[in-house]
This record gives C-alpha cells, sequence and structure tokens, in this order.
C-alpha cells in the first residue's frame, strides 16, 4: 500500500490524519451543515409547491370569474333584448290603439258632418220651401188682385211646394 500512496504523491503518515480530517469534516457537515441545508432546500421546494398551487388556483378563480362574467354578461343581453321585444311590443299596441282612437275619432267627425250636413240641407229646404210660398202667395195675390186668408194662403203655398218636390225627387 506503501506504493500506491507513493505512485499517488501520498505521504504514508499524513494519508491516515487526511482520512481523518476528511471523516471529521464530513461528521460536522452531516450533523451541524446537511440537516439545516436539507431543510432550507425542503422549504423552498415547500414554498415553490405552494405557489405553483396557489397559481393554479388563481388561474381556476379567474377562468371561473371570467365564465361567470360571460354568463352575466349573457343573461344582460338576455334581459335587454326582453325589454326592447316588451318596449317594441308596447309602442305596437300604443300605436295600435291610437290608430284605432283616432280612426274611430274620425268616423264620429264624419257622422256627425254628415249629420250637420243632413240638418243644414233640411234647413235650407225648408228655407226654400219657405221662400217658394211666400214667391207663390206673392204671384197669386198679383194674380187674383186681392189677399186671400193668410193662413189659408200659407197652408196651399205649403200644399204646392210639397208636391212639387214629390215631383223633382
Amino acid at each position: 500500500m506503501g506504493g500506491i500512496l507513493t505512485a499517488l504523491g501520498l505521504n504514508g503518515g499524513t494519508f491516515i490524519f487526511q482520512i481523518i480530517d476528511f471523516l471529521l469534516l464530513f461528521l460536522f457537515l452531516r450533523i451541524f451543515v446537511w440537516p439545516p441545508l436539507v431543510k432550507a432546500m425542503a422549504q423552498r421546494r415547500k414554498r415553490i409547491e405552494d405557489q405553483l398551487a396557489a397559481a393554479e388556483a388563481d388561474r381556476q378563480q379567474a377562468e371561473r370569474m371570467r365564465q361567470e362574467r360571460e354568463a352575466a354578461l349573457a343573461a344582460a343581453r338576455a334581459e335587454a333584448q326582453s325589454i326592447v321585444d316588451r318596449a317594441e311590443r308596447i309602442a305596437a299596441e300604443e300605436a295600435k290603439t291610437l290608430l284605432d282612437d283616432a280612426r274611430s275619432q274620425a268616423e264620429r267627425i264624419r257622422l256627425a258632418v254628415v249629420e250637420e250636413t243632413a240638418r243644414e240641407k233640411e234647413a235650407a229646404l225648408r228655407a226654400l220651401r219657405q221662400d217658394v210660398a211666400d214667391l207663390a202667395l206673392l204671384a197669386a195675390s198679383k194674380v187674383l188682385g186681392r189677399r186671400v186668408d193668410a193662413a189659408e194662403d200659407r197652408r196651399l203655398a205649403e200644399e204646392f211646394v210639397v208636391e212639387v218636390g214629390r215631383g223633382d225627387g
């Protein structure tokens, strides 16, 4: 073994001390340095794993929130469309009601105008008959040269106007 140590350039007397030093250093490191180092590495690994898990949880929560936001947006759009549809339906009903009211009012006005026209026509015919009767009486009194009973004259003139009116109609 001495030849091997010499070939390696090691001194046999110091080699044993070097092994003892190495073992003492190894024991020192194993007892005092290695456990805190392993503990620190385990804590770091745990912290990294926790951060990865938290990041994944945050990602999943963000995805849930995105889906909830999209669902809320879809619900809001559906509600808005429902409101628009309801408003359009109400507007159409109001327009129909207003149009029906306008038509019925126009019909009432038309009927009132027809009635008023008929009344005015009847009044004009009465006035015309009256004027014709008066003219007939005047003509008869001129022809006869005298004045007959006014009430009798009026009755005869009105009968004449009625007969003439039936003949024209």
